[in-house]
């Protein structure tokens, strides 16, 4: 789904629902993200509507996931100080959206995180140049 296809009442709906993750993902995510790379925080209020997006911009491409899972750490260890508990990340890079290994590890590194500070992470997602998809967890079957 485009952004411009979200419906009316998109904002009122938890960013998760299957209507309008993708659209939503599509609407904040940046031309110039997709094409530099970036990992985007969406914030969540408790009801999983969009509270804040953040963008951590300027994402070498070959930065490996350990060094993202450190600075993904500490953003959310002083979100869930200010009692946000509830995310959802994109991994914004050009390219296909076709899962790669770095993805996946990405993935993984954003698990952890989202442990060691008691946040919940709800999906990620993966921002191309002309497409969005989700990210399913390790071991679960796309649909086909």
């Amino acid at each position: 789904m485009r952004f411009d296809e979200l419906p009316r009442d998109w904002a009122q709906r938890p960013i998760t629902d299957p209507e309008v993750f993708e659209g939503v993902v599509d609407l904040i995510v940046t031309e110039q993200s997709r094409s530099e790379g970036a990992t985007y925080l969406l914030l969540c209020h408790p009801n999983l509507h969009l509270l804040q997006p953040i963008c951590l911009a300027e994402e070498p491409r070959r930065v490996d996931a350990g060094e993202v899972l450190e600075g993904v750490r500490l953003l959310l260890g002083e979100v869930s100080r200010h009692d946000v508990h509830d995310v959802v990340m994109v991994i914004a890079r050009p390219g296909r959206v076709t899962p790669t290994p770095r993805d996946r590890d990405l993935r993984t590194a954003f698990e952890g995180a989202c442990r060691a500070t008691g946040v919940t992470l709800h999906a990620v997602a993966i921002a191309a140049m002309d497409d969005v998809a989700v990210l399913p967890p390790e071991g679960a079957c796309a649909a086909a």
